[in-house]
């Protein structure tokens, strides 16, 4: 699995691109990379672009330790923030809309699922 990052601090965001298949510990491992980045800032808004992978070949149960394996680094990602989602697969998207409630178990993060990087994007920078 890979793990690509595209900060954009204008914009107080980071893009994350997911390709390949990835089990919850492999995904913690590549994302405790962005903490060490010195372009990461607490609080920073983030888009998980999840277009290139095949949620169908993720098994549900490393869906479910994901919350308890990404709740480690609430205390240095920080708190209000977004967090979009991204495919532009129909069938990922509907497993994405049964993964989000699994996912707000993380914390108090604000989560929406979107088919495309530019209306993810908006919803980021809406002052909502």
């Amino acid at each position: 699995m890979a793990l690509e990052c595209d900060f954009e601090q204008f914009e107080n965001l980071v893009v994350m691109k997911l390709s390949g298949t990835t089990t919850a510990v492999e995904l913690a491992g590549e994302y405790e990379k962005i903490f060490d980045d010195e372009r990461f800032v607490e609080g920073m808004h983030s888009i998980w672009d999840c277009s290139e992978i095949d949620l169908k070949r993720i098994p549900i149960s490393e869906v479910r330790r994901l919350p308890s394996v990404l709740r480690q680094f609430m205390a240095r990602r920080g708190s209000d923030y977004k967090a979009a989602i991204v495919t532009s697969r129909g069938s990922d998207y509907q497993l994405l809309r049964i993964y989000l409630t699994i996912l707000k178990l993380i914390g108090d993060i604000q989560f929406k699922l979107f088919r495309s990087v530019d209306d993810a994007n908006r919803w980021i920078n809406a002052g909502d």
